[in-house]
Order: structure tokens, then C-alpha cells, then sequence
């Protein structure tokens, strides 16, 4: 799990390949309480409502050590958001308009934290990163679950793709020179 400071609005802090390899330990010895969770192609495949075991166990882990999580989604038709929270002890914001920072403070209302102490993880750049970017958070970029995605969200990928590319190359220099290999 490599660490960024963040130079930009778009990128993550931390860059990881999925949301349970996320480091729980290291966010709460960085002051992390609070969780921001996207929900397609972040915890579940694209409009579906399966967690995977792995991502619950994840949740669950999270849930042991006192962190706060909520889900944010921009879904409009919030049941299948609501069902997915509701089964993973996740308290909800739907509607949110990631990402336009009232998304972010709607759930740090409802988790009670602040942003020094909460953490937004999601799969796209330009809504999950950028919002909580913008508001000075802690942020972690997941890759998508799933290739199915909404057409809009395949458009934006290509821009995207560029970028993750770029931040994935800054990893792999980073391990290497952590592993003397530079």
C-alpha cells in the first residue's frame, strides 16, 4: 500500500487494487476514525447488491476497531444503497452529488468526525478523489471491482486511465527504492 501526499485535486493519497487490501491498522495510527465508502465497483460490482466475503470481513474488521463508516452514493433510487448499508452496518447518504464537498459533509455529520480524522475510499477519480480531495481528506483509490459499468463512468475512465497509470508507475518506483532496488 503505497502513501501519496497529495499534489493535485484528483490524486489519492493512498492507491490500492482493492478496498480489503486497505491497511485498517495504518488509518487508525494515522487518525483515521470515520470511513467514507463508495458503493459501485468499490464494495459491490456495478448496480448489484452481492458483498463479497472478502469485503465483509474487511467491514467488519473496520467495525471492531471503532471506526465510523458511512456510504455515500450519487444513486438517486437509494434501496439498493440503503439494503447494501443496512447489511454491512453502514450508515447512508444517498443523493449525495460527489463530488461537491456537501456529499463529504453530510456523512462526517453522520459519523461525527471531521475531515483530519476521515477517510474517503472509492474507485473514480474525478467523484470519490476529487470531492474528498477537495476538503482535505484522506483519501484511497481502489481499482473497480468490475469491467460493467454505467456508460457515462466508461467515458470517464479513459480519461482516468492516464492518470492511474502515472500514480501505479510512482508506486512501483517507490517499492522499489523502499526495497534498495532503486
Amino acid at each position: 500500500m503505497a502513501v501519496y501526499r497529495v499534489r493535485s485535486l484528483l490524486a489519492p493519497c493512498i492507491l490500492v487494487r482493492a478496498v480489503w487490501e486497505i491497511d485498517l491498522d495504518a488509518l487508525w495510527e494515522n487518525g483515521v476514525r470515520g470511513l467514507i465508502l463508495d458503493l459501485d465497483n468499490t464494495l459491490v460490482n456495478w448496480n448489484d447488491s452481492h458483498v463479497c466475503p472478502a469485503v465483509r470481513g474487511w467491514v467488519e474488521t473496520a467495525h471492531e476497531k471503532g471506526m465510523r463508516t458511512c456510504l455515500v452514493s450519487n444513486s438517486a433510487g437509494g434501496r439498493r444503497v440503503r439494503e447494501v448499508g443496512k447489511d454491512l452496518g453502514l450508515s447512508v447518504v444517498t443523493r449525495a452529488w460527489k463530488p461537491l464537498p456537501i456529499a463529504f459533509q453530510r456523512a462526517m455529520t453522520v459519523m461525527g468526525t471531521d475531515t483530519g480524522s476521515t477517510c474517503a475510499i472509492g474507485d473514480q477519480v474525478f467523484t470519490d478523489m476529487l470531492g474528498a480531495n477537495w476538503l482535505g481528506m484522506k483519501t484511497v483509490l481502489v481499482a473497480p471491482l468490475s469491467p460493467r459499468e454505467s456508460p457515462h463512468t466508461r467515458l470517464i475512465r479513459l480519461i482516468e486511465a492516464p492518470l492511474r497509470r502515472r500514480w501505479a508507475l510512482s508506486q512501483e518506483r517507490g517499492a522499489a527504492g523502499a526495497d534498495g532496488r532503486r
